[in-house]
């Protein structure tokens, strides 16, 4: 299963007591693990930075708990909201018709 995590600041940075470095050094072990695929800073249309993540995980629960793990998120700095992504093509890969999204394989009916 796939999906998206969005990771928004609870208190200004400034007051942030987890290093870049201590998130990254996770951030590593997870891409390492598979956990996380991509991963990167983005801004909302407001203008609100936040973290993004793309998690593959075999439940809601088990990508809640490796978003949850996230130093930043631990320290009390940060929350995320995680939206399930049913994830129907890949690099170009997957079905493209509607016939293709109902049958078995990437993307299809399971």
């Amino acid at each position: 299963m796939w999906f998206i995590c969005l990771r928004s600041a609870l208190q200004p940075r400034e007051q942030w007591t987890t290093t870049v470095d201590e998130h990254l050094a996770w951030m590593q072990t997870q891409h390492e693990a598979g956990s996380i695929v991509m991963s990167g800073p983005g801004k909302t249309p407001a203008g609100d930075r936040v973290g993004i993540y793309l998690i593959h995980a075999e439940s809601r629960a088990a990508a809640e708990r490796i978003a949850a793990g996230d130093p930043f998120t631990v320290a009390g700095h940060a929350t995320f909201d995680l939206i399930d992504w049913e994830v129907h093509q890949i690099m170009g890969a997957g079905p493209f018709t509607s016939t293709g999204l109902r049958s078995p394989g990437i993307g299809g009916a399971r």
